[in-house]
């Protein structure tokens, strides 16, 4: 009996002391998670492993003598610290920038700037910086405890070329002499290759084309006068090299006035209810309005839009001559309206619209082989409104002809056709009065005086004469 309660005794005992145990294990277990899940947490914000961005603005690699740098720098995890822009050359670093950010409000949160937006000018007069290579070089850091509390660092490096200085312009061609409604060409030499260089006429830009002659610096603007240019408005050669350095250069020219030919346009009730049927699928016609009003649209509205689609086939030349020796005209055939022709259209005794004809109507008999004028690539053959079925051949360095009215069209654009090909058949599509031939002329996107191009003379004395002699002179 003792013996059991010895037992007994001895039981309780042990499970007493295994309850301490458990009691004792399970504090300590409760003490840790106290302990180490705050420390986790706390090591696990502070410190993240995210790096800040940098959001830098596009930055040619060729800069001028004063640009600015731009972009954006962001860090959500831990708040931007430190933001610093360097630029080095030849083991010389110039800081550019050297920011410091406010640091957390609390040991526990992030610092108090998440994004910043920067905008730096850089002068290379002011900072003694020559033309040349550097490297600029972006540092930014956040709060992040990483990197022995030095935060987490994103680092971009970009090479740029410093360019201060504007290229220079030569003009080689001599003796400009141009009309109004007419065309010229400039020569000119380039220091350097550049990114757009041509000729102004006032507001209007002519590019130069490098690749006809032997020597690569020299280049070739063909270039147009419109119809009522003046002399308030200069001509001169430009240049803008890849820096955006720029430089102009003025050339001797002399304008000549021309007098253009009024002329009034009667049209009739039969004449604009045939017509006018061509016209009725073109957006914005006016079909529930009179006749007059829906001729008016055509002649102003279409016009315009027709003209744009024309002279968009500029942009589409060749960096070379195609043409040769002066430019046919259809033969056997009369002219019926002259270029740059005024013209007043009469209705019922009243006049009702003006327009200009940007072009030479010439005539002949019905369905007349249509004469390419001279060689060139086709760059466009379709339907164009009041010019009806239209072909436009590039003839090289901006310069463009164009056949409209025609019946049928017997070219695609990408053919190449030499002087006298047969393009087409004359006809009466578009707002044609009767079967002739619309042919006209532009330059990169003016319309000029064909007649110049069908005289030999003029091509010698402007064009030709001029490209010899400075392959003579200037081209060794």
């Amino acid at each position: 009996m003792a013996g059991s309660c010895e037992a007994l005794g001895a039981d309780m005992r042990f499970k007493q002391k295994e309850k301490g145990r458990k009691l004792k294990t399970w504090l300590i277990t409760l003490l840790c998670l106290m302990v180490i899940v705050p420390v986790a947490w706390v090591c696990f914000i502070k410190f993240e492993g995210e790096k800040p961005v940098i959001e830098l603005s596009p930055l040619p690699a060729v800069v001028p003598a004063k640009f600015d740098i731009t972009g954006k720098v962001h860090d959500a995890r831990s708040g931007l610290k430190k933001f610093q822009i360097a630029l080095c050359r030849d083991g010389k670093e110039t800081v550019l920038l050297d920011k410091v950010y406010d640091g957390p409000p609390g040991w526990l949160k992030k610092g108090r700037v998440i994004d910043d937006v920067f905008k730096i000018p850089v002068s290379s007069a002011k900072n003694q910086f020559l033309d040349g290579k550097a490297t600029l070089r972006f540092i930014v850091r956040d709060y992040s405890w990483r990197d022995w509390w030095n935060g987490n660092k994103t680092v971009i490096e970009k090479e740029i070329v410093f360019d201060t200085k504007a290229p220079q312009l030569t003009i080689l061609s001599s003796q400009h002499n141009v009309s109004q409604g007419g065309s010229g060409l400039v020569i000119y030499r380039l220091s350097e290759p550049c990114v757009k260089s041509g000729v102004m006429v006032g507001n209007d830009f002519f590019p130069g084309y490098v690749g006809h002659f032997s020597d690569k610096n020299i280049y070739l603007a063909f270039f147009a006068v419109p119809i009522g240019h003046t002399n308030e408005k200069r001509f001169y050669a430009t240049a803008v090299d890849a820096a955006g350095n720029s430089t102009k250069s003025s050339f001797y020219y002399h304008l000549k006035k021309k007098t253009f030919r009024k002329d009034v346009l009667k049209l009739s009730d039969s004449f604009l209810n045939t017509k006018l049927l061509e016209f009725q699928d073109i957006p914005g016609f006016p079909s529930e309005k009179p006749v007059v009003d829906q001729f008016m649209f055509i002649n102003s509205e279409v016009r315009k839009k027709n003209n744009q689609i024309i002279l968009g086939n500029g942009k589409k030349t060749d960096p070379q001559i195609y043409w040769e020796g002066a430019f046919g005209r259809m033969p056997n055939a009369a002219p019926r309206a002259g270029f740059a022709d005024y013209r007043d259209y009469e209705h019922n005794g009243a006049i009702i619209s003006h327009a200009v004809h940007m072009g030479i109507d010439l005539a002949s008999t019905q369905h007349v082989e249509i004469p390419a004028a001279n060689n060139g690539k086709i760059v466009f053959a379709d339907y164009v409104g009041i010019y009806g079925n239209l072909v436009c051949i590039d003839h090289g360095y901006g310069l463009m002809s164009i056949y409209g009215h025609l019946n049928q069209i017997t070219v695609k654009p990408g053919d190449m056709v030499a002087k006298n090909d047969v393009i087409g058949y004359s006809g009466t599509t578009g707002m044609a009065g009767g079967d002739h031939l619309h042919f006209g002329m532009f330059i990169d996107h003016i319309f000029v005086n064909p007649i110049e191009w069908w005289d030999a003379s003029w091509i010698a004395n402007n064009i030709t004469g001029k490209i010899k002699e400075v392959q003579t002179s200037f081209n060794k």
